[in-house]
């Protein structure tokens, strides 16, 4: 499992997180949901050990503290929300980043298997800088899967840890990045996942960890947390939360605000 216990963040004279607890379990999809500035692209960062905190993050029960990078990087791939890439790379180059070996990695299979995956098969060739920015989303996606190819290693979880990862998508590649991360966690790995669009969330989350103000708000099942009470307390406005009769899973109508 990914554990954060009393984690906080401070840059400068800010404080991130405070005190931050979160449980995230192999074979589930968790989502971090808040309004803008609550911490959550933090609190990833934390739990991926890029940056320091105050506080123990475990991940498969090893403190990331005390891992190398390597021993890190062969059990969690890291999704950021964007990604800036200074060389002239093609979008193999970029995928080929995320073997083993990297560049000087001979595998050139995997990298277009992983493009294909993200629906980008036949963009091995292409400019990454000539890609559109949603296309170049999902070819770090593919690095990242390329990294983490298979979900579980030596009987151990591995994790994807996205960050906004439909933020520039068009819906039907908002879906198949989804359905890679359900699929994911559905073969026995791990995903935790920053999210703004709570439908979405509501369609793809097994557990939602919400964040306001540095602080876990609440946390559990989506049916749990997504209510008219924790969007209100929230994010401050009447958000009605209906439910689908046929399925039980909320969602949210923006259009009773109007």
């Amino acid at each position: 499992m990914m554990k954060a216990e009393n984690v906080s963040v401070r840059i400068g004279r800010k404080q991130i997180l405070r005190e931050v607890d979160f449980l995230a379990e192999p074979g589930q999809v968790t989502a971090i949901i808040g309004p803008n500035g609550s911490g959550k692209s933090t609190l990833l960062r934390a739990l991926s050990g890029e940056i320091p905190n105050v506080g123990r993050v475990t991940l498969n029960g090893h403190d990331i503290a005390a891992l190398h990078p390597w021993e890190l990087a062969a059990m969690r791939g890291v999704l950021p929300q964007s990604s800036a890439v200074a060389f002239p790379f093609t979008a193999l180059e970029v995928v080929r980043l995320g073997l083993p070996g990297g560049l000087a990695d001979g595998d050139d299979a995997l990298p277009s298997r992983a493009l294909a995956h993200v629906d980008l098969a036949g963009f091995e060739p292409r400019s990454y800088q000539n890609l559109s920015g949603g296309e170049q989303q999902r070819v770090q996606l593919a690095r990242v899967l390329t990294q983490v190819w298979s979900s579980v290693r030596r009987d151990r979880p591995r994790w994807l840890l996205l960050d906004e990862p439909v933020a520039s998508l068009d819906i039907a590649h908002q879906f198949t990045v989804l359905r890679i991360a359900r699929e994911f966690a559905d073969q026995g790995g791990g995903v935790v996942v920053v999210m703004h669009d709570l439908n979405l969330t509501a369609l793809f989350a097994d557990k939602v960890c919400v964040l306001s103000n540095g602080e876990v708000w609440r946390t559990g099942a989506v049916s749990d947390v997504m209510t008219d009470e924790v969007m209100r307390q929230v994010y401050g406005i009447d958000l009605p939360v209906s439910t689908l009769p046929a399925t039980d899973v909320p969602f949210i109508l923006p259009q009773a605000l109007v």
